[in-house]
């Protein structure tokens, strides 16, 4: 199974972090984030927020929020009915920092 499109975004921060969410119509995909850039000293951090998923047109969305805590995101997620995915940056102070933040559609 192909590749059929990909959206990609740059995450900057330089303010202790944040988040970049990336919506798309509902289908089978990837959301995956990584750590493109770091500068200055601590932490300096890359995941997913949190995702949703649609798997019925006619209904609600599913919502997926894995938290504050950055250990618990996750650098990649998969749903045969994505249709958004929250990417974050986690930075300590006078850090700064960037993500590549990628949603690859299956077809």
């Amino acid at each position: 199974m192909p590749i059929a499109e990909m959206n990609w975004n740059i995450l900057w921060s330089s303010t202790g972090g944040g988040t970049l969410e990336m919506n798309i119509g509902a289908q089978k995909a990837v959301g995956q984030v990584s750590l493109g850039q770091a500068d200055g000293e601590g932490l300096c951090n890359s995941g997913i927020r949190g995702f949703r998923t649609r798997p019925n047109p006619a209904g609600p969305e599913n919502v997926t929020d894995f938290g504050d805590n950055f250990y618990n995101w996750p650098n990649t997620v998969f749903d045969e009915h994505l249709t958004s995915v929250t990417f974050a940056l986690a930075l300590g102070s006078r850090q700064e920092g960037t993500a590549v933040c990628n949603i690859f559609r299956w077809s």
